[in-house]
């Protein structure tokens, strides 16, 4: 019997036909070779499975259920993985060669980090590719929730891994939710462990090719994140105050997020109420009064001003 895997890939499939072929290239492509690949088909109406079908690699394992959402799906590849370790990967992203050798480096390094990643790139095109030459610096993030509400997060679903035991301890993904799902499960084991990156480009963000944040279900939906981290506030009342100060940052600025998202949809009410959430906010306040005044503009001006960061983001 062949040995266990030292990392298994979750990969979930809904009619990503167009996609899925060359995710799992950029997968069998990579420079570690030690790994499985679950693919979980959710019900896909598209040729997705059947392209998967086409691939002969003893490696790759597809598995199929009902519709039942990337929740249920993420949460079953995991269960079905027999690596101690699970890298994520979108259907429709894809990896740099190097992704599973960087992740398998900062194992050797922090092997009890609760939450592993590299660093990405965003846009349909690869976006900025300045970064992909840097040396490679693997270290622990001294305080994710900072950081996360400060700037970009260092990691991103594709990018990242968890451990497996640890994760579905905790329940894996939220069920039922179509917001915030995976960023929960980040917040989750970030606060009870160490997180641990890389800032080798290994994952392409392809944002462009179907933006959830564009979608009303998915911006009228409760982000379960946020709730997330107002439990944990609730819940860890002896944390000190540094920590839960940067967990209401985090808070704060997926609130802004939101409220973005919707002056950008033209739902000017909406976007007060996010804006409301995010006021007591030290560290954005920029970024607040900036989204404030959007929200006084006509909406004309207003989708102009978001048509010219979609070009500078592309």
């Amino acid at each position: 019997m062949p040995g266990l895997p030292a990392i298994s890939i979750a990969i979930t499939l809904y009619n990503k036909g167009d996609f899925i072929v060359e995710a799992i290239e950029t997968v069998l492509a990579q420079t570690f070779h030690d790994f499985e690949i679950v693919i979980v088909d959710d019900g896909s109406t598209d040729d997705g499975p059947a392209k998967v079908g086409r691939f002969a690699d003893r490696r790759i394992n597809l598995v199929s259920q009902s519709n039942a959402g990337v929740s249920v799906a993420r949460t079953r590849a995991m269960r079905e993985a027999r690596g101690k370790f699970v890298a994520f990967l979108d259907a429709d992203d894809i990896w740099r060669p190097d992704h599973l050798l960087h992740l398998a480096e900062l194992i050797r390094r922090f092997p009890d980090a609760a939450l592993f990643g590299n660093d990405y790139v965003e846009g349909a095109s690869g976006g900025d590719k300045a970064a992909f030459g840097r040396d490679v610096q693997c270290r622990i993030v001294d305080d994710y929730f900072l950081e996360c509400a400060g700037g970009r997060s260092p990691l991103y679903t594709s990018s990242c891994m968890v451990p497996r035991e640890r994760a579905l301890a905790l329940g894996g993904f939220p069920v039922g939710k179509v917001c915030g799902e995976d960023l929960a499960l980040w917040i989750r084991l970030a606060a009870i462990g160490q997180v641990a990156v890389s800032n080798y480009v290994g994952c392409i963000y392809r944002r462009g090719i179907d933006s959830l944040s564009w979608q009303a279900s998915y911006r009228n939906a409760p982000d379960v994140s946020m709730a997330t981290l107002t439990d944990l506030l609730g819940q860890h009342g002896e944390w000190p105050d540094r920590r839960k100060q940067s967990a209401r940052e985090y808070l704060f600025r997926l609130a802004l997020a939101h409220g973005l998202d919707a002056l950008r949809a033209g739902d000017v009410d909406q976007a007060r109420n996010y804006l409301g959430i995010a006021a007591g906010t030290r560290l954005l306040r920029s970024r607040l009064w900036q989204a404030r005044l959007l929200a006084l503009m006509p909406r004309h001006p207003r989708q102009a001003f978001f048509g010219l960061a979609d070009k500078r983001r592309v």
